[in-house]
């Protein structure tokens, strides 16, 4: 089979744009069976609705680089040389999937993925790693330490071998996360998804950056405000009771009972800068924020600047669907809210102007013209309070309306269970592609099929690890990346 070079401009999957990745990663190649995809083609294409291009070149290379990257001519060539050691390929399966056929000896994927690498002169040594298959993040982020346990003992048995990770579905947020607990020198050479639901949480922008310990400092309020604040709170009140019970007896004069209301209100700030503090502490420890924050950095991903990751989806995929649509059930009523909260003082100050001006304007136009001006001053004040105590019901019934329908994103085919009150601090979704802070590439790719393909597969979610396109691609490019 003959091969020739083409540079192809990769985009990445979705509106989020990748500013790392500098160099040429993603190659595959096609032969009279099997055609590669190959983005941005003017000929036949597979979406002709238009967004995402797409053109089948038989029987060429296709060298695939991130938008406005450059790839150098000279690490363009293909390379044929054997490979010192056996590529060794991790299989990790995805969730309910615990002992899927597809990792097994003999599936579509080792086959096809073995006799691709024997042809271009490298041998492979599969490995399989299995875990729980739940789906909750808990589940996923204890695998994630599993797996970097696995890769460790593996990397001990194959210290001079390539080691690849190729994983299913949520088994790519694991492969992920597994690497936040390695060290650069055992991280994987490359990470290939299919169908991976990346999960991305984005917190509230009061959370971002902040620490869990800075979070914990926050939570308690300052000794002296409190202080003060219980101070008045309580000496006012008792200053009045001293009075009432004082007046009758020979300690009625005035000094008596402020000075026994100033001791029981300094007091008992006292004891508020010893409880409160305390208080709150434990409130934020049990809270949603924290939890949030938490989450947020459990489920992050690390820096992986030595690994390459390649992800393979079809569009219109069930479980992309399904996760983005119970995704939205809590992203819109948190969206609403903090719209309202933005806009809140903002309007409530020029509305609460707005009253005082029109008060103070028909105070003084009756005195010439014949108006009701109380009447006026009623509507300008009633129609104030009638509008913040609509928005008070209205964030309150979003909020409520939130905490309910997180229930639905925590069914055993959505997110998994999330706590509901963290959904006030954090929005957590699903992207096609990794939001990886660094990779040494990071690279997504479509697969369009047909509708006849489409109705041969079944669930598309599932058609991915034995469509033959992908596995040659992904020989090609375990052959190939560096």
């Amino acid at each position: 089979m003959k091969l020739s070079a083409v540079t192809v401009a990769q985009r990445p999957c979705g509106d989020r744009s990748w500013p790392v990745a500098k160099q040429l990663v993603a190659m595959s190649y096609t032969d009279e069976e099997s055609f590669l995809l190959v983005q941005g083609g003017p000929a036949r294409t597979g979406n002709e609705g238009g967004g995402e291009r797409y053109m089948y070149e038989p029987a060429k290379v296709a060298h695939s680089t991130r938008a406005g990257s450059v790839p150098d001519r000279r690490t363009a060539q293909v390379s044929k040389a054997a490979s010192a050691a056996p590529i060794v390929v991790t299989l990790v399966h995805g969730t309910f999937a615990k002992g899927a056929p597809w990792t097994k000896d003999g599936s579509a994927l080792r086959l096809e993925i073995a006799a691709e690498l024997g042809r271009l002169e490298h041998e492979v040594i599969f490995d399989i790693f299995e875990w729980s298959g739940r789906n909750t993040h808990k589940a996923r982020v204890k695998a994630g330490y599993q797996l970097a346990d696995h890769i460790r003992e593996l990397r001990k048995r194959f210290p001079q071998n390539a080691h690849f990770i190729v994983a299913h579905s949520h088994g790519g947020n694991v492969a992920l996360l597994a690497h936040k607990h390695l060290p650069q020198d055992l991280h994987a050479l490359g990470i290939a998804t299919l169908g991976t639901p990346f999960i991305h949480a984005e917190l509230a922008d009061n959370l971002k950056g902040q620490s869990l310990d800075a979070l914990m400092a926050q939570a308690a309020p300052e000794p002296d405000n409190v202080s003060g604040f219980v101070t008045w709170i309580v000496g006012v009140p008792a200053a009045i009771i001293y009075d009432t019970w004082l007046e009758t007896t020979s300690y009625n004069a005035w000094y008596w009972f402020v000075g026994a209301a100033a001791a029981t209100g300094l007091f008992a700030g006292y004891l508020a800068t010893l409880i409160v503090p305390r208080l709150a502490r434990g409130w934020h420890r049990i809270g949603g924020k924290r939890a949030a924050a938490r989450l947020a950095q459990a489920i992050a991903f690390s820096p992986i600047p030595r690994t390459h990751v390649l992800s393979f989806v079809y569009p219109g995929d069930e479980a992309g669907r399904l996760l983005d649509t119970l995704g939205a059930t809590t992203a819109w009523p948190t969206r609403a809210i903090r719209w309202i909260k933005d806009r809140a003082a903002v309007a409530g100050g020029a509305l609460f102007l707005f009253a005082i001006g029109l008060s103070v304007v028909t105070t003084i136009a009756a005195d010439f013209v014949d108006i009701d001006a109380k009447r006026i001053e009623d509507y300008a004040s009633s129609g104030f309070a009638y509008a913040v105590v609509a928005t008070i019901y209205i964030l309150i019934s979003l909020a409520v309306l939130r905490y309910f329908l997180s229930f639905f994103r925590g069914h055993p085919a959505g997110f998994g269970w999330e706590r509901p009150s963290i959904h006030a601090h954090v929005t957590i979704d699903v992207e096609s592609q990794a939001d990886l802070p660094e990779a040494r590439s990071n690279v997504c790719e479509v697969v369009p099929f047909t509708v006849a393909d489409d109705a041969k597969r079944g669930l598309r979610h599932s058609g991915l690890y034995e469509d033959k396109r992908i596995l040659k691609a992904l020989a090609y490019w375990m052959a190939h990346v560096k």
